[in-house]
């Protein structure tokens, strides 16, 4: 793979998940307009970390699921990228971000199962404790890598019990 290439891949994760990040700390905000999409939806389904898991992953009314919260941050991204880069680099860092959505959202999805396929490999249950704190407390944002909220100090590696 070419450098340049490689630099901006990585550049462009890094600008994604600053984009899902800062969308997700916006939408805990109390008068944020995302607010009632995100934890007047999702929060309300799944509260706390006793309540955080199911059988099948619920979107509540069809508006609450957290990407849909963090839609807007994306799309200014990529809008913004459009005017920047060229189109080939926009296409590959657009296709990028999106790759990146969608597996922190399956992965997401997988903390609230019961029955996670997920639930064998120790990084994953590291991983669904740090979540499971979000529900409890407003830390960890991030669903995946905590590379921002440790730059913004929203991180705590430590967990409730686990059950």
């Amino acid at each position: 793979m070419d450098l340049s290439i490689g630099a901006l891949l990585v550049a462009n994760y890094y600008w994604s998940t600053l984009s899902l990040w800062v969308g997700h700390w916006f939408s805990h905000l109390a008068k944020s307009p995302l607010a009632g999409f995100h934890v007047g939806g999702h929060h309300a389904i799944y509260p706390d970390s006793r309540h955080m898991r199911t059988e099948a992953f619920r979107y509540g009314r069809g508006r609450s699921s957290s990407l849909f919260s963090l839609l807007p941050g994306l799309v200014l991204q990529t809008l913004l990228q459009g005017l920047i880069f060229s189109p080939w680099a926009w296409l590959l860092c657009a296709v990028e971000t999106a790759l990146v959505a969608a597996a922190l959202s399956r992965l997401h999805i997988e903390f609230h199962l019961i029955d996670s396929k997920l639930e064998r490999f120790r990084w994953f249950r590291r991983a669904r404790r740090r979540h499971e704190t979000h529900h409890d407390r407003d830390l960890n944002y991030m669903v995946g890598d905590h590379f921002w909220d440790r730059r913004f100090r929203t991180f705590t590696g430590s967990a409730w019990p686990t059950r």
